[in-house]
């Protein structure tokens, strides 16, 4: 459910008018921390898509996810922010959000806005990026016991005593060892304050 979601804010956002003014529509990159802002002022303007928490009922699943707005101009904040004419501005990517995001639909569910937040970072600061985050959430029918299909797996994990083709000697030294639990120490627990 939440990949499918995740593709289809993505190629929402991408044939969009805003979509065609950025340079980047992606998932949240998987940068590490130190790394994220350096490439959010490669790719700025740019929007990424990431899933935050939801809500389940019995009936009805409300994914959410945020939509991270980048922006950048080399002629100063305000023009990261209103924009020159010729690259979009911070305000200008938050209203075309908005605009396309509220009411929007994709194949699995129709969106709306909940909250919109500005971030104050020095570290953004520090890099001439201005960004604000657009909170978006869906109702949709919760995954279903019946229609998931997770496919043939082609990895198996497990916990093992005994290396998987081990030797029959190995088997035989493994089988005379004692792998019981040993039993609690039940007087390491005993609090001497309380007398017992």
């Amino acid at each position: 459910m939440l990949g499918d979601l995740e593709t289809q804010l993505i190629e929402l956002l991408k044939a969009s008018p805003l979509g065609s003014r950025l340079r980047v529509v992606d998932s949240l990159p998987d940068t590490p921390d130190e790394d994220l802002v350096k490439r959010w002022g490669l790719d700025a303007p740019a929007a990424y898509v990431v899933a935050g928490d939801g809500t389940l009922s019995q009936a009805i699943a409300s994914p959410q996810f945020v939509v991270v707005l980048v922006a950048r101009n080399a002629r100063g904040h305000q023009a990261a922010r209103r924009g020159d004419g010729k690259t979009i501005g911070l305000y200008e990517m938050l209203d075309a959000g908005i605009a396309e995001l509220h009411g929007g639909e994709t194949q699995d569910a129709s969106w709306q806005v909940t909250r919109y937040q500005f971030l104050q970072d020095i570290d953004l600061r520090d890099q001439g990026l201005q960004a604000a985050l657009l909170l978006i959430q869906a109702d949709v029918d919760p995954p279903q016991k019946d229609a998931m299909a997770l496919g043939d797996f082609l990895e198996f994990h497990a916990d093992y005593d005994l290396v998987p083709l081990a030797s029959d000697a190995d088997h035989r030294r493994w089988a005379d060892e004692d792998h019981a639990e040993p039993a609690p120490d039940l007087h390491s627990h005993i609090n001497p304050q309380e007398g017992t």
